[in-house]
C-alpha cells in the first residue's frame, strides 16, 4: 500500500483503460471463422488456447504471429504486413473501454488531475483511442513508435513528464498505471516513478520491480489523486 498524494498519473491504454484482452478473442475468432484450414480441425476452445500463446505478458507481435500460426495450421494464408493490418483493423473494430473507465476519467477531468496515456504501438493506438472516444478526454496520448522509442525505454516515459506540462515536476510525484509487468512497471521504476499495476487475475511474476500498488480497476486509484 502506498500512502502518497500524486501530482499527475500516466496510464498504459490496453487491459488498463481499454479491454483489449476481450477484443482479442474477437479478432481471432474472425480469423478462425474464415479459415477452413482452423475450423474444419480444431474446436474454437483450443484455438483460443492457441491464440492466447501467442501473446505472453498480455503483448503481442502481430508481425510475428502469423508465422507462428501457420506452423499449426499451414493452410492459413497470409504474410507479415496482411496480418499486422488483419489484427489491428479488426482490433479497432472490436476494442471498447473497460466498464467504468470512461466514468472515471470524467471523474479526473472533473478534478482537473493532470494525466496522460502512454501506450506501446503506431497509429493504430490513436485510432482505438478514437474508437473508444478517449482521444477526446485525454490531454495527449503518446503512442510510442511515432514517438521513436518503446516502453520500457526511459526516453518515452520522460516524453510523458514533459506532456504533463507542469513545471519542477518530479518522476516521484508521477503514478504510472499499467498492465504489463515488464514495459510498464520495469519501465516507470526505471526513471524513478511510483507504480501501479492491473492485476487481472494474475500473480505478479518474480523477475519484475515490484509495484508500489495492485489493483484490480483504475477506480481504486482516487484515493491517490484526490
Amino acid at each position: 500500500m502506498i500512502n502518497h498524494k500524486f501530482s499527475a498519473v500516466l496510464f498504459d491504454m490496453d487491459d488498463t483503460l481499454i479491454d483489449r484482452h476481450s477484443a482479442y478473442g474477437d479478432v481471432y475468432r474472425v480469423l478462425y471463422d474464415q479459415n477452413e484450414a482452423i475450423h474444419d480441425s480444431t474446436s474454437w476452445k483450443d484455438a483460443l488456447e492457441y491464440f492466447w500463446t501467442l501473446s505472453p505478458d498480455n503483448t503481442a507481435n502481430a508481425n510475428t504471429a502469423i508465422f507462428e500460426i501457420q506452423k499449426k495450421w499451414p493452410g492459413v494464408p497470409g504474410d507479415s504486413k496482411s496480418h499486422y493490418n488483419f489484427y489491428f483493423s479488426n482490433m479497432v473494430k472490436f476494442i471498447k473501454v473497460l466498464p467504468g473507465a470512461v466514468e472515471f476519467v470524467d471523474w479526473m477531468n472533473s478534478k482537473s488531475i493532470a494525466w496522460g496515456i502512454v501506450t506501446n504501438g503506431d497509429q493504430f493506438q490513436h485510432k482505438k483511442a478514437e474508437a473508444t472516444g478517449l482521444n477526446n478526454k485525454a490531454p495527449f496520448v503518446l503512442a510510442s513508435k511515432i514517438f521513436g522509442v518503446d516502453k520500457p525505454a526511459p526516453e518515452v516515459f520522460m516524453e510523458a513528464v514533459r506532456l504533463l506540462e507542469i513545471e519542477g515536476l518530479k518522476t516521484e510525484d508521477v503514478l504510472f498505471v499499467g498492465d504489463n509487468p515488464y514495459t510498464d512497471i520495469v519501465g516507470a521504476h526505471g526513471v524513478g516513478m511510483k507504480t501501479a499495476w492491473i492485476r487481472m487475475g494474475r500473480e505478479y511474476p518474480s523477475d519484475a520491480p515490484t509495484p508500489d500498488y495492485i489493483v484490480d480497476h483504475v477506480e481504486e486509484l482516487k484515493h491517490f489523486l484526490a
